[in-house]
């Protein structure tokens, strides 16, 4: 059935509803089996990493609002709920992971931050977006990794060098990869996605690096995600992205 018309939810819309769901499905699953096997694996982080992919779906939605009622305000909803104590949702898995593995707030931001970027970027800044979403779910998430694996010299907040340089080289590389994507695939008319900033864009991919090195060390755990994202889109957006 063709669904363009009906309440304004494009076929692309609905296509990348799916995959998006099929990706959260994938990454919930593939967490849970993990935890299952293994404690010595921060699930947590596979869940922020592996949700970060949708970076390279969300690009084919035709409507900022259905991405909101249909993923983002879901999604925090849930999570909101996972925050409390003695329901169906904080009692589950994912209310263990949410409450028990990390900062209790962290996911629940980590989706605000989602719904706040799709407010205010879809229309003209979705590049500048998708790259902060990159800073705080790879670049977060595997500096994380790197600084208590390889974590040996200690800056401030109890975070590490290591891990900085971590937060740096990810965000930057995969951003990298991002735009690559983006530039092979057919965007949507009228998207507010652009590939030309004022400077080269893959030095902005490694400024991002840098700006998501800076906060992420300095910024308390519980804020981190929120402030990540937020601190290198509005820099994206102001190289012309």
């Amino acid at each position: 059935m063709d669904t363009d018309g009906l309440f304004g939810i494009s076929d692309n819309d609905v296509t990348a509803l799916i995959l998006v769901y099929l990706l959260i499905i994938a990454v919930l699953g593939i967490a849970f089996y993990i935890q299952k096997k293994s404690d010595r694996v921060d699930v947590r982080k596979v869940i922020h990493v592996g949700i970060g992919n949708f970076v390279f779906i969300w690009w084919m939605f035709d409507h900022a609002w259905v991405m909101e009622a249909f993923f983002a305000i879901p999604f925090a909803v849930v999570l909101f709920i996972a925050m409390l104590k003695d329901n169906i949702v904080s009692n589950s898995k994912l209310g263990d992971i949410a409450n028990n593995q990390g900062h209790k707030q962290g996911l629940f931001l980590y989706v605000v931050s989602i719904a706040v970027l799709i407010a205010l970027c879809f229309e003209d800044h979705w590049t500048a977006a998708s790259i902060g979403i990159v800073a705080m779910t790879w670049g977060d998430g595997f500096g994380s990794i790197v600084g208590k694996r390889f974590g040996r010299h200690k800056s401030v907040n109890g975070k590490s060098i290591e891990g900085t340089i971590g937060v740096f080289a990810v965000t930057a590389v995969v951003s990298i990869i991002l735009v690559i994507f983006l530039g092979m695939v057919d965007l949507p008319a009228g998207s507010g996605i652009v590939l030309e900033a004022d400077i080269p864009i893959y030095l902005c991919c490694i400024i991002a690096g840098i700006v998501v090195a800076v906060t992420e060390t300095f910024s308390p755990g519980w804020v981190d995600n929120i402030v990540n994202c937020m601190a290198v889109t509005g820099v994206m957006v102001l190289l012309g992205l």
